[in-house]
């Protein structure tokens, strides 16, 4: 039980270090309080400190070491840290989204491409008809699944485990928690079918280079889209966002 209750108390110091970290209230090198002016700070024993500590380490936000914990560079956290710089805000900063859906389109993109060279003759004709269907003018949850499904199957297809495995950690971190928190950001989104029958054409050819064109045109309207509902949301008065 002891135990459990530390265990609860040292995350909830992680938590409001680490958003202090990212926000930006401790620079880069500078060293963090020391655990006993924490530990009187959280009203905690140091070892909850110590732990909370250690937390921010894995992360890779801070450096723990014998004179004290310092504060690491940002370009040198763990991937984990991207959820975390998205929650920062209410609605998230644009930036940091766009960001992150620039890196998930490469990695759509390297996956059509190794799908349409790689892809057994079973995965290119169901990838096909999922193409097909996503020509449609379909409601807004059957469209993000048949997205996520399409995308699933490329990643598959690659035969590439360190992109199956990337895409699993992306998937976790951030697309999930759009589709629960933000699922408004592609709401009205309709894309252009012609995208998915460029993407088709170019993977009944198993021509690599034209499917991955396909797809970043593809993204680049999803990324137009995202960016357009954030900065609308960010328009409103706080007071609105609330209550809707």
């Amino acid at each position: 039980m002891e135990t459990s209750t530390r265990s609860s108390r040292s995350a909830a110091i992680t938590a409001e270090l680490r958003d202090e970290i990212l926000r930006g209230q401790y620079r880069q090198g500078e060293r963090l309080p020391s655990e006993r002016d924490l530990a009187e700070r959280f009203g905690v024993h140091r070892g909850a400190v110590r732990e909370a500590l250690k937390r921010l380490e894995q992360l890779g936000i801070a450096t723990v070491q014998p004179g004290g914990a310092r504060v690491a560079p940002i370009e040198e956290a763990s991937l984990d840290v991207v959820e975390h710089l998205l929650d920062l805000e209410d609605p998230p900063d644009p930036r940091m989204v766009d960001q992150v859906l620039e890196v998930l389109s490469g990695l759509f993109s390297l996956a059509a491409r190794l799908c349409a060279e790689r892809a057994s003759d079973t995965q290119r004709s169901e990838l096909l008809d999922l193409l097909e269907r996503a020509k449609a003018d379909l409601p807004r949850g059957e469209r993000v699944a048949l997205m996520h499904e399409i995308g699933d199957l490329c990643v598959e297809a690659s035969n590439n485990l360190v992109l199956r495995l990337v895409r699993g950690g992306v998937k976790t971190n951030f697309i999930d928690r759009v589709d629960q928190n933000r699922p408004h950001l592609l709401e009205p989104l309709r894309p252009d079918p012609a995208h998915f029958e460029k993407f088709a054409d170019a993977i009944h050819q198993r021509d690599g280079a034209a499917a991955a064109d396909a797809v970043l045109e593809l993204t680049k309207e999803i990324r137009r889209h995202a960016m357009e509902a954030i900065e609308t949301e960010r328009a409103r008065p706080s007071l609105e966002r609330m209550s809707s």
